[in-house]
Parts: structure tokens; C-alpha cells; sequence
């Protein structure tokens, strides 16, 4: 179940089959892993976990979506607690599958299987000329049908497939894993994503100096420049021909008479903006949106939490995501397998890309957030574990030892 419930999640099985919507697949996995989950020991406390302040302010944050709505209505408010009720249930059924090192690595695994079926979809969507390719951008289905949000899921993704590759043992899977990683360069290629590919230069950035070890990891630096700015500016000149009547310029106005509504909106709606999820209903009323503007996220997470849930929401966000960074740098060195540590650097690397990718995409509920959430809270509990132990050990007597 640990390997299952992460690669169906990102598979997102009610989406590709619709028939098996009605059942809500999802629902009944999370529950039968949640049943599974408690029946089996921890390495760590389980009340540690739900008592960490990442945890925490998690629970603060997703109980705030619903009580923004709550104006319009108590039923209104019960539908985005349905809705963001399935993020908190996914990460407390996922701190409960990963009690130890190997089910944390099965998670892992899953977590980028499910993954990589997105990103493989994606590319044969161009390839074949699906209708999911839309202007001809790679893009799945479900959560990741635009291409923009397609970018999240690789930038998601690519630690881990980088920094496991680098611990498998067995030449099949390191194999697999290089031609994932390779998979995940094209499709951010093809979806002529520009935040996209910004953000997949900053994640190798970050690789080199999170995720490798050593002095000389900081002559791949000007290398990544070299080929950071001639991908870069690929994905402009092609992204230009693509959509010809829709410049990098045209992009830039849309997005600040989106954020100058915004503002206003945060202005005049402080303390719980206008409802979770809800910008794009009400931005006509804060400024002169233009008709291809209307109906638009404010293409900002940050902005569309503000705008949102107001300075409660934003402020637990910030919450969440700076307490999870500070457990993930404070993490005790580790003293278990060296899963533990590569999954901690993966997750602080994909964690800071994400960062970097929001800000010119409105996704706070894109999964990144909370699968990363749920890696990284459990890399802590099981390292701190692992430090308490070789502190014991290190305590007996040398006849006792």
C-alpha cells in the first residue's frame, strides 16, 4: 500500500477512467491504507508526527479554505471541506504508510511511477497529436491537462529520480530512472512552459549544491549557466513560434493587470479574501480585466492564497512551508540508510523549485505541496529516530555494548 496509494493518487485513476469516478477509488485506497497503516508498528511516534508544527499548520491551513467560504453559506463551506479534506486525509494516510525506511522508499517509488505516467502521457500527446496536446504543449489530464501545471509535476519529480538513481544497486533500474529523468527534460521542453523551464535551471542549480557532495560540485555551476541560458532561451524562441500572437511581453501585462486586481482585492477583503479558490469570480469587480483575462487565476500561488483566504490563509501557509523547511535543513545527521538523507535533499530541492514555480502559476493546491509535506515530515521523524538510537548505543557500557 505504501508504493500503491501514491501511484494512484498522481495517476489519478477516477480521471482516466471515468466510470470508476462514482466509487471515488481514491477515497476507498486512502482509507483501506489508513486501516492498513495503523495496524502495523512505527519506527517513530506517531503523535510526534501529528504534533510537529508542520503537521500543524497544515491543519491550519486547509481548515481556513473552508471557513472562507463560509460567507456565502454553509454548504458552500461543506463542499471545500470535502475538497481540501482529501489533502489533509492523503497526508495523514501517507505519514502512516511510511513507518520505517523501506516503506518510505516504496512510497517514494510510487510516488514517481505514478508520476512518470503523467509525464510519459504528456509527451506522447504531442508526439500523436492527442487532444490533450493543446496548441500542441504537452499536457496530461486531470490536475496536469494544462501545461503549466504539467511543469509542477516534473519539477516535482526530478530529485528524487536524480538522487535514487545515484543509491540503486541494480543497473535495470538505474537505467530506468536516467531515462526518467531524461523523459522529464523533454516534456518540460515540450510544454513550452517558460516557468517551466526557469524552474527546471534553478532545480539543477540547486541539485548541484543540495544535492551532490564536495568542492568540486561547484565547477558544474558555470556549465549549468552555459546550458541553463541556451534552454532558457530555446523555450522562449520556441514558445514564440507557437503562439505567435501571444508574446513573452503579452504574457508579462497579462499577469500584472491580474496582480494589480489582486491587490486591491487583498485591500479591501484583509482577513479571509473572497473565498478559497475564488479570484477569478470576483477580479472584474477590482479592476479593468481584459476578455482574455476573465476567468483567470491570478497566476500567482501566493497572490491566489492572499486573494483567497486573506492574511489567515497566507499566513499559515507561510507557516507550513517555513517550519517544513527549517525541519528538513535541522534534520540530525544521519545514522540510518542513506535513503533517509537522499530523500531529505530531494524533497528541500524539489521543495525550493516548487517555491520558485509558484510564484508564475496559481497552484496552491497543486499535490507538490503535500506529497512533499509527507516525505519530508516522515525523513525527519525516521532521522531523529535513528540519531536517538546511535545516541543510546553510544551511551552503554563497552560490556554492555
Amino acid at each position: 500500500m505504501s508504493f500503491l496509494l501514491p501511484f494512484m493518487n498522481f495517476f489519478q485513476p477516477g480521471i482516466f477512467w471515468p466510470a470508476l469516478a462514482p466509487y471515488m477509488p481514491m477515497l476507498v485506497l486512502s482509507l483501506l491504507g489508513l486501516a492498513l497503516g495503523l495496524s502495523r508498528a512505527s519506527d517513530y511516534s506517531r503523535r510526534a508526527a501529528l504534533a510537529h508544527p508542520v503537521f500543524g499548520w497544515l491543519l491550519v491551513f486547509l481548515l481556513v479554505q473552508p471557513l472562507s467560504q463560509l460567507y456565502s453559506g454553509v454548504a458552500s463551506a461543506l463542499v471545500g471541506l470535502h475538497f481540501w479534506g482529501m489533502y489533509l486525509l492523503f497526508v495523514l494516510v501517507s505519514i502512516i504508510l511510511m513507518p520505517n525506511p523501506p516503506a518510505l522508499l516504496r512510497y517514494v517509488y510510487g510516488m514517481m511511477a505514478g508520476s512518470m505516467v503523467i509525464v510519459v502521457f504528456g509527451i506522447c500527446a504531442v508526439l500523436f497529436s492527442w487532444t490533450e496536446a493543446l496548441g500542441g504543449r504537452a499536457g496530461a489530464y486531470g490536475m496536469y491537462e494544462n501545461h503549466n501545471d504539467y511543469s509542477f509535476i516534473i519539477i516535482q519529480i526530478v530529485p528524487f529520480l536524480y538522487l535514487f538513481r545515484r543509491l540503486a544497486n541494480g543497473a535495470v533500474v538505474r537505467l530506468l530512472l536516467g531515462a526518467a529523468l531524461l523523459a522529464c527534460v523533454a516534456g518540460i521542453a515540450l510544454s513550452l512552459s517558460r516557468g517551466g523551464m526557469l524552474a527546471l535551471v534553478l532545480e539543477a542549480g540547486l541539485l548541484v549544491l543540495i544535492g551532490m557532495q564536495g568542492r568540486k560540485r561547484l565547477l558544474w555551476l558555470p556549465v549549468l549557466a552555459i546550458v541553463g541560458a541556451a534552454a532558457v532561451g530555446y523555450q522562449w524562441t520556441k514558445r514564440a513560434e507557437n503562439q505567435s500572437r501571444y508574446t513573452a511581453a503579452d504574457a508579462e501585462n497579462s499577469r500584472f493587470e491580474l496582480w494589480r486586481a489582486a491587490a486591491k482585492l487583498v485591500r479591501d477583503k484583509p482577513l479571509l479574501g473572497v473565498g478559497s479558490l475564488r479570484f477569478a469570480e470576483y477580479a472584474s469587480f477590482y479592476g479593468e480585466i481584459s476578455y482574455d483575462n476573465r476567468g483567470k487565476n491570478t497566476h500567482n500561488t501566493y497572490l491566489e492564497v492572499l486573494t483567497g483566504t486573506g492574511l489567515l490563509g497566507f499566513a499559515s501557509f507561510l507557516a507550513l512551508l517555513a517550519s517544513l523547511l527549517r525541519a528538513l535543513h535541522r534534520a540530525p545527521p544521519p545514522h540510518g540508510p542513506p535513503l533517509l538523507d537522499a530523500a531529505r535533499r530531494a524533497t528541500l530541492v524539489a521543495l525550493y523549485a516548487i517555491l520558485f514555480r509558484a510564484m508564475l502559476d496559481a497552484k496552491p493546491h497543486d499535490w507538490s505541496f503535500y506529497v512533499l509535506c509527507s516525505i519530508g515530515l516522515s525523513c525527519v521523524l525516521l532521522q531523529r529516530r535513528g540519531a536517538a538510537d546511535a545516541l543510546a548505543a553510544s551511551q552503554l557500557k563497552p560490556g554492555l555494548a
